[in-house]
């Protein structure tokens, strides 16, 4: 499918903004070109591809999408990502026939094998299995446990990663938390669980161990897991999942090697 054609699905596409149109090719690039984070030259080309005339202040039209606590696009490292709330705003508003529910055995059957490569580089066996077993829910459909699983792993490697490269500095943050009354230290793996996981994220900010955009990330994948964790009536879809996985992978475990 090409953007014009994606676009076409809309019946009233020639009405969207400028800002939408971006979203909505930032969805493009995720769900049918495999493009888990883009640059401004691939939105370019998505205008140019739909023959509309390029906004002039294209870049400036990306950093505003990457303000605000629900922003739809997160700027990591000089490149662009589509967030869990661009995500949902695209999905919201797509034509029935969805365009989720079309390709969705395709568009995870195109994952699942970067998925497996990912797990095959992963040297804890612990860790490896935990992804695995994460895996091969999502390939029966237990989403939600996918979610839990791949979070548990994420949060684990970063544990791993502290106790191994950054523990002083983690822990000098530590103890200057107004909420750290108890003066906790960390020494070991297990002294973790004493610290709510917002924290932990909080802290390793602190400590400039992870940049504000990863930061940002952590905070929307900890409140979608902490959907996913309770019954609720929030739908998790397949695009949804892998876009939970691969920002994970991606931007925690992949740039924090231990």
């Amino acid at each position: 499918m090409s953007p014009l054609e994606f676009l076409e699905q809309f019946p009233n596409h020639a009405d969207f903004s400028r800002k939408s149109r971006v979203i909505l090719f930032a969805y493009y690039l995720r769900q049918f070109e495999s493009a888990t984070e883009f640059s401004a030259t691939s939105i370019k080309s998505c205008f140019e591809r739909s023959h509309l005339k390029l906004p002039t202040d294209l870049a400036f039209l990306l950093k505003s999408l990457t303000k605000g606590r629900e922003a739809p696009l997160l700027k990591i490292k000089g490149r662009y990502a589509l967030s869990l709330y661009g995500l949902n705003e695209v999905e919201a508003i797509i034509p029935t026939p969805s365009i989720t529910s079309t390709t969705g055995t395709s568009l995870l059957a195109a994952a699942l094998p970067f998925l497996q490569r990912t797990i095959s580089k992963i040297t804890d066996a612990q860790r490896k299995e935990f992804l695995a077993e994460a895996i091969s829910c999502l390939e029966v459909k237990a989403r939600r446990a996918t979610v839990i699983l791949s979070w548990i792993a994420a949060l684990d490697h970063m544990y791993e990663y502290v106790l191994a490269h950054k523990l002083n500095e983690f822990n000098s943050a530590l103890s200057k938390q107004p909420w750290n009354s108890k003066r906790l230290k960390i020494a070991k793996k297990d002294d973790f669980g004493e610290i709510k996981e917002s924290d932990f994220i909080l802290v390793c900010r602190s400590a400039r161990i992870i940049t504000g955009d990863v930061r940002k990330l952590l905070d929307e994948k900890l409140g979608f897991r902490n959907s996913c964790a309770h019954p609720s009536s929030i739908a998790v879809g397949d695009s949804k999942v892998l876009s939970f996985i691969e920002d994970l992978i991606d931007n925690v475990v992949a740039k924090h090697l231990i």
